[in-house]
């Protein structure tokens, strides 16, 4: 009897307790903004996606908007303004964001408890725009966690059509020398599809000593091979399925050798599709079939710890 009263007391207790820790819901006020926004200049149309806030966890916000290829800098700066204004505002405690696709070209605004102010915001959506002529543009303007002013983070991701590391290097110096003066942004541009070359760096262009590692690592590099860089010399490495497994493994051997060995490596090696190898500063995966083992056989010495593809 006496459990039975102690259990019922903590549960009347712990109720409020876990009450309190969901925050309202703002459904409403998001369905007046997706309303706002669907009747604004060059919107095309605007749909909302809530999710109303649990216990400790919040709320979320999702708003796909859809603008005419025609849109303005300064149409698409007022629907990224009034969106951010709500998401600092009633929608502050809450996981916001906004993808407006105009074309071929996105921008994506990310917002939970930011402290950026709205004209800024605003600021790194027009000037997103002025690249948008550069090829199919992905834009990522942050406003979460981004502890150094005015608060706000833009990574611009840019394809080309043409292939190749040529194309890569010859527009990332026209970007760059256009939009040099884009403060509080990344850059990360890349030739052909989705597995195409590419460079990427956090802060800024890839500079100069990126560029020239780029040229390091893809010496002895069999044709149709590709590589993503960013910074730090993170690396993936796409290898054509036609290469035979003691190639792969040389150009491996090279690979970490520029880089100092497993121990220093951020190194992911693809083949077809498939993960060869991952190595993360001594922490190696390799795959199991006979690339991965021969790989595993010449390498793991400076690996700290080995792990294979869990059994099906």
């Amino acid at each position: 009897m006496k459990s039975t009263v102690v259990l019922a007391g903590l549960t009347a207790l712990a109720f409020p307790f876990l009450a309190a820790c969901a925050n309202p819901s703002h459904d409403s006020e998001a369905g007046e903004l997706r309303d706002k926004i669907a009747e604004m200049p060059g919107v095309v149309s605007a749909d909302l996606d809530y999710t109303k806030p649990i216990t400790l966890d919040s709320g979320k916000l999702q708003l796909s908007v859809e603008m005419e290829s025609a849109a303005s800098a300064d149409e698409v700066r007022e629907v990224v303004a009034v969106t951010y204004a709500a998401f600092e505002d009633v929608h502050h405690d809450e996981e916001g964001d906004l993808d407006i696709t105009i074309g071929d070209d996105n921008l994506h605004l990310r917002s939970f408890e930011p402290d950026a102010d709205t004209a800024d915001v605003a600021d790194a959506a027009e000037r997103a725009v002025t690249v948008f002529a550069s090829g199919q543009v992905g834009v990522d303007v942050n406003t979460q966690d981004v502890d150094a002013a005015p608060h706000v983070h833009t990574q611009y991701f840019v394809t080309v059509t043409e292939p190749g590391v040529e194309s890569l290097l010859s527009t990332l110096t026209d970007l760059e020398a256009e939009h040099s003066d884009i403060p509080d942004a990344g850059w990360t541009v890349q030739a052909g599809n989705d597995e195409g070359w590419s460079l990427s760096a956090q802060n800024g262009f890839p500079d100069q000593g990126q560029r020239r590692r780029l040229e390091q690592f893809r010496v002895g590099l069999p044709e149709d091979a590709t590589i993503w860089l960013g910074d730090d010399d993170n690396i993936i490495v796409r290898l054509p399925t036609t290469t035979p497994p003691a190639e792969v493994s040389a150009v491996v051997g090279r690979h970490l050798d520029l880089v100092g060995g497993p121990g220093k490596a951020f190194y992911d090696l693809q083949q077809g599709g498939d993960f060869l190898a991952l190595i993360t500063l001594g922490d190696c995966y390799f795959d199991t079939g006979a690339t991965g083992a021969l790989l595993e056989k010449d390498h793991a010495e400076g690996c700290t710890n080995v792990t294979h593809p869990e059994s099906p």
